[in-house]
């Protein structure tokens, strides 16, 4: 079949070999026009120092384009801006967006043209979760990629090694099951007379308010039971018929209920009102585990340095290690695959963008295999690029996040924000001891009213119908 090269294809070439007979010289052109072009791109948390060397290396092949790049550091205030600004026909050419975002704003946005980026060498350089979320019917049902991943952020397990030694020393570490959690929780916790109830937790799990990371435990939670919240169309909620909805809910939950056995989290033992939340509890060594993403490794090292900054005691940070997600089904014996909850931030091409294809060349000579190597080097953030993450898997404090990269998946949702409202109400009336049924059903009837206003059902619409 004929096929025309483009310029994705090309760079294609740096990044997994799929194509032959191309040069990096083809790959970098040079905008012939002689048009001075000014992109704006948005950031999100990242300093501009990371971005600095593609866009110096962008601006040097293409001295007629100007990259500025500007900094946001609260992602509702960020988020709420952007909506604002293209509502006005303004706004950045360039922004990084969420991947829980894509149902609800994907129409703000303008796909990838055919000629620099092609979607059937996208599957094949990036692993599938990025398929799954960035792929996506336009009007006409035609697949479009709409966004082109630099990296791919996964829950792990965070554990101070100290506290299994002591309590656990014939294992030395986390048990890779969450039926195997529940029990090493019983050895670790220490209950005292205090307010807090314990001396040392095993795990922050179970409460909405003071775990950082609550909704996406669920999420992951609901992954690994297999729960699906819609039928096959995406457009009808029928997660309130799955058993499996229920048992997900109550493993949470557990940990938050004084009357299971591996009940080992409260609300005294971490500020809800905090930007820390159970980050302190760890750093302070009253805590054995939580779940985070890999800069969470920098946020306790961060959390630890301040409290010593304040004469405060804290865990060594050589004690703090990092292992896979723990799974419903045993990985070593079970055949049922792996799942982790996947958490990333994608550059995208503005709507509004009156220099949308250069904004798409851009962001396609940002994935060449040696920029996302730098860019895992600045960031520790695990590459989406399938030819990088063996390498990335070998690194001793991150390589974790690596591995996972190939079992993370996304969940569909109309409206993230709501969506985590809602099952945060569901958490808190199983801890206030509602039948868990009857929950579930309020739980179901709320999503299902967000579906008919929201992006997903455009969406998949136009996947059925294709």
């Amino acid at each position: 079949m004929k096929r025309t090269i483009s310029f994705f294809l090309l760079f294609s070439v740096l990044l997994t070999g799929l194509l032959t007979g191309c040069s990096t010289k083809t790959a970098q052109t040079t905008n012939q026009t002689g048009e001075q072009i000014t992109l704006t791109f948005y950031g999100l948390f990242d300093n501009s120092e990371i971005y600095e060397p593609f866009i110096q290396s962008y601006e040097t092949a293409n001295p007629n384009v100007t990259i500025l790049y500007k900094k946001f550091t609260d992602s509702t205030a960020y988020l709420d801006l952007i909506i604002n600004e293209l509502a006005e026909g303004e706004g950045p050419d360039i922004f990084m967006m969420h991947n829980d975002w894509f149902p609800k704003h994907y129409k703000k946005l303008t796909p990838a043209p055919d000629t620099i980026v092609n979607t059937e060498v996208f599957r094949s350089a990036f692993v599938d979760v990025t398929s799954d979320d960035l792929i996506i019917p336009d009007e006409t049902g035609t697949e479009k990629v709409w966004g082109l991943p630099l990296y791919i952020d996964t829950l792990a397990l965070f554990y101070n090694d100290d506290h299994f030694e002591e309590a656990l020393p014939s294992q030395g570490a986390p048990s890779v099951t969450w039926e195997g959690i529940k029990n090493d929780v019983s050895l670790l916790n220490r209950e005292d007379q205090s307010f807090e109830r314990f001396e040392r937790s095993g795990i922050a799990m179970g409460r909405s308010d003071n775990i950082l990371r609550a909704f996406d435990i669920f999420m992951a939670l609901l992954l690994q039971y297999k729960v699906d919240l819609y039928d096959g169309t995406l457009t009808e909620v029928v997660f309130d018929s799955d058993p499996n909805m229920l048992s997900a809910l109550n493993l949470y939950t557990s940990f938050a209920l004084p009357s299971q056995k591996n009940y080992s989290w409260n609300k005294y033992l971490a500020d809800a009102n905090s930007g820390e939340k159970e980050l302190v509890t760890f750093a302070k060594g009253k805590l054995s585990m939580l779940l985070g993403y890999s800069f969470t490794y920098e946020d306790i090292i961060n959390e630890i340095n301040t409290l010593k900054a304040k004469g405060e005691g804290t865990i060594d940070i050589n004690s703090v290690k990092i292992q896979e997600i723990p799974q419903v089904y045993d990985p070593q014996s079970s055949t049922e695959t792996r799942k982790t909850y996947a958490n990333y931030f994608v550059p995208v091409v503005s709507r509004t963008s009156k220099n949308q294809e250069e904004a798409w060349k851009f962001l396609a000579s940002m994935v060449t295999e040696g920029n996302l190597r730098t860019y895992n080097q600045l960031t520790h953030r695990p590459s989406a690029l399938r030819s990088l993450i063996k390498e990335q898997m070998q690194d001793p404090v991150y390589g974790v996040f690596a591995t996972q990269v190939g079992y993370a998946h996304s969940i569909a949702m109309a409206d993230a924000t709501y969506y985590k409202d809602i099952f945060f109400g569901g958490i808190d009336q199983i801890l206030d001891t509602k039948l868990g049924a009857e929950v579930i059903k309020n739980l179901a009837s709320q999503i299902q009213a967000l579906i008919p206003a929201s992006g997903i059902k455009p969406i998949y619409d136009a996947i059925k119908n294709n």
